[in-house]
């Protein structure tokens, strides 16, 4: 839990929490190279010792790529970029966005690693919160986040993009599509293994390897079905706002924990709030301007939270008692 002290004052000064986390993810898994190595002693105690010269470098490449890869990703630019935070304040800039570069001041900059949905809300505000650039790097923020994103200097720039509405539900939107797809080529394998099993039935010594085969396919099939049905995305609504308070959260560790807080529904009052997978953006907003916006009608259950100009959502639930609420303080 974090102290009231640490918590920042002002949207922009949640960028330290995002930074930390940021290098938190990149940080070395030790313990996935421990697995590994537990893996192999197991694997060599069950009689398998010769396979172990093929695993164990396959097994040690993934996790190198692996660690490589987060550290390039996570770690390589915060560095810079906290050098950056310290000596410069975050300065409103006037951009254009080009594809995936925007234009600031007659320079061009690249965001690598910036989602199409959140680069979407650089169009609709034709602003961004700047930093720098120095040796090439700067960092931006876009409004209504405190995340930092790396921009790099660059020379061309593409077309100008067109504004679209704020798509809340792109995660879900993505989720969706890939367990819809792998459900799908599941599905076909259950076919061709039925097909397989009608067309030449299996010996009465041959029925269990059979089972397993069915469940290697159907369990998996069932899991990405549930995936899809939950990722499904809501139907269409308005924000509705209430408002609504949380308590400290630890965001260096994981990066959507579970917030508890409290909100005033119309003609209820008080009650708790179960935030499920916060988003820190949705946080800091939501303990900054003590509001909520529930989408649809605010009611006792689960709801969806999210912030009307920027692509973030949470599930929550809304109950509890109100006179526990009014003398908790």
């Amino acid at each position: 839990m974090l102290p009231v002290a640490h918590l920042p004052a002002f949207e922009s000064d949640s960028t330290a929490l995002h930074l930390a986390h940021l290098r938190e993810r990149g940080r070395v898994p030790w313990e996935w190279l421990a697995w590994i190595g537990l893996l192999v002693v197991l694997h060599a105690a069950s009689g398998f010792e010769t396979t172990d010269f093929i695993g164990l470098p396959v097994g040690l490449a993934a996790w190198l790529g692996w660690t490589v890869w987060r550290r390039l990703r996570f770690v390589r630019w915060t560095r810079p970029a906290e050098a950056l935070l310290r000596e410069q304040p975050w300065l409103p800039v006037d951009v254009s966005l080009r594809g995936r570069r925007i234009v600031a001041g007659g320079t061009v900059f690249a965001l690598p690693g910036m989602p199409r949905e959140v680069r979407n809300v650089i169009a609709r505000t034709g602003r961004v919160w700047f930093v720098g650039p120095d040796g090439g790097l700067a960092v931006i923020r876009v409004e209504g986040s405190g995340r930092p994103w790396r921009a790099r200097v660059r020379r061309r720039a593409g077309r100008v993009t067109a504004p679209r509405a704020v798509d809340h539900w792109w995660r879900k939107r993505r989720r969706f599509r890939l367990a819809a797809g792998f459900a799908g080529l599941f599905a076909a394998a259950l076919v061709a293994l039925l097909v397989a099993t009608v067309i030449e039935p299996p010996a009465p010594d041959e029925i269990a390897y059979v089972l397993v085969a069915y469940g290697m396919v159907v369990v998996p099939l069932a899991a990405l079905v549930f995936v899809a049905r939950r990722s499904r995305p809501p139907a269409p609504g308005t924000w509705t706002r209430i408002a609504g308070a949380v308590d400290d959260a630890d965001y260096i560790e994981d990066d959507e924990p579970l917030v508890h807080g409290w909100a005033v529904l119309p003609e209820i009052g008080p009650v708790e709030v179960e935030i499920g997978g916060c988003p820190l953006d949705l946080y800091t907003d939501i303990w900054f301007h003590r509001r909520m916006y529930v989408l649809g009608r605010p009611r006792p259950g689960e709801v969806v939270l999210g912030l009307p100009g920027f692509p973030v959502t949470a599930t929550a639930f809304l109950g509890g008692e109100p006179s526990l609420i009014a003398t908790s303080e």
